[in-house]
């Protein structure tokens, strides 16, 4: 039986991309290492269907046109962390705008970069009126670890992620579980609280597609 050419991209994508941590108490030297062989990548992919068996069912392989609809499903891992980076600075855009003391705005620029900050700032994640509550959050959050430049960059990441993860999850459970295994583990699970609108997610991954940068919408 040949091999479903989307499905076999899609393993292989989550082969290359899953964090290292998703491979069990293997260091990961040896995962990344392990990458680049043959029989390597064989027991890789035993322990990461142990974990995500229905992604490696083959069952999947006869539903897999929905990869063609969702090319974030492709993306590296590199980039699907990077894509939780930017779209966790957009939750946080209300929040970031509101820091205006120069030794504020530097913490926030070493701990997302400077190009991200000035991404966030120039968007409208929400084209309008900022739900009240995202308001409070962003702000509250971001007044717990301003004067911590890993705090904030872990703040972001853990949003951006909790973006990213609920919109695959509305459109493809798959999907879903693609991008889960691009991130650590979580140990309370994937939340599903997102703030952005899926139409501004959708339209970032779109622009993310033709640029490993940040994507400007």
């Amino acid at each position: 039986m040949a091999i479903d050419a989307n499905w076999a991209a899609l393993l292989k994508s989550t082969l290359d991309g899953a964090h290292a941590t998703r491979f069990g108490d293997a260091p990961p030297a040896l995962v990344e290492r392990a990458r680049t062989s043959a029989l390597g990548r064989r027991m890789l992919a035993l322990r990461l269907e142990q974990t995500s068996p229905t992604l490696f069912d083959l069952a999947a392989a006869n539903e897999s046109g929905w990869v063609d609809e969702h090319p974030a499903a492709l993306f590296s891992g590199e980039r699907l962390r990077g894509a939780a980076m930017d779209l966790g600075a957009l939750a946080f855009s209300p929040a970031l705008r509101a820091r205006v003391e120069r030794s504020e705005v530097l913490r926030l620029r070493e701990a997302i970069g400077a190009a991200r900050v000035s991404f966030a700032l120039s968007t409208d994640p929400w084209r309008g009126a900022i739900p009240d509550g995202v308001r409070h959050c962003a702000m509250a959050g971001l007044a717990r670890v301003i004067d911590s430049v890993e705090a904030v960059t872990e703040l972001l990441r853990q949003r951006g992620r909790v973006e990213l993860f609920t919109y695959a999850a509305n459109q493809h459970p798959l999907l879903a579980e693609r991008i889960k295994l691009a991130f650590p583990p979580a140990s309370a699970g994937e939340r599903r609280d997102a703030w952005l609108p899926p139409e501004t997610v959708a339209q970032y991954l779109g622009a993310a597609r033709e640029s490993a940068a940040v994507a400007h919408l």
